[in-house]
This record gives C-alpha cells, sequence and structure tokens, in this order.
C-alpha cells in the first residue's frame, strides 16, 4: 500500500476504489474480516481503502477485481 504521491488523479482514484469497495461490501454482505480473510490483506488495509486513504499495491487490486468479477457473474 501506499505508492503514488496524492495527485488529484491519484485521489480520484482512490476515492472510486473505495465506492467500489463500499458497495461490494454492502451488496454481497461482506464485512472487513471477510473480505481480509478472502484477500489475504488485513483488516486494516481494507479500512485504509475504504477511506480511501491509500493506494492498493497491485496485487490486492488484481485480487479484488477477480472477486468484483466473480461476484458479478455469479450475479451476487
Amino acid at each position: 500500500m501506499g505508492g503514488p504521491q496524492s495527485t488529484p488523479e491519484v485521489i480520484e482514484e482512490r476515492k472510486e476504489l473505495a465506492q467500489r469497495l463500499k458497495t461490494f461490501m454492502a451488496n454481497n454482505l461482506f464485512t472487513e474480516k471477510k473480505l481480509s480473510d478472502v484477500i489475504g490483506v488485513s483488516r486494516r488495509t481494507i479500512q485504509m481503502l475504504k477511506a480511501a486513504a491509500a493506494t492498493p499495491h497491485a496485487s490486492t487490486l488484481e485480487k479484488l477485481e477477480a472477486l468484483f468479477l466473480k461476484y458479478k457473474r455469479e450475479g451476487k
């Protein structure tokens, strides 16, 4: 986590991910703990992403995208 400096573009990307993450969690009844266990990161990482306070590592972003796609395909 961490990553690029907080340029306006990076801040906007963080906000978009945070909103997408919150929506996914609400629609699929994922707690921070459940999501952190599923993708293999700490609960604190999930909290930071939901608050748009951090940029995820590429591997974390890939795991999130795979999870979003899986649930989208399954209609969940």
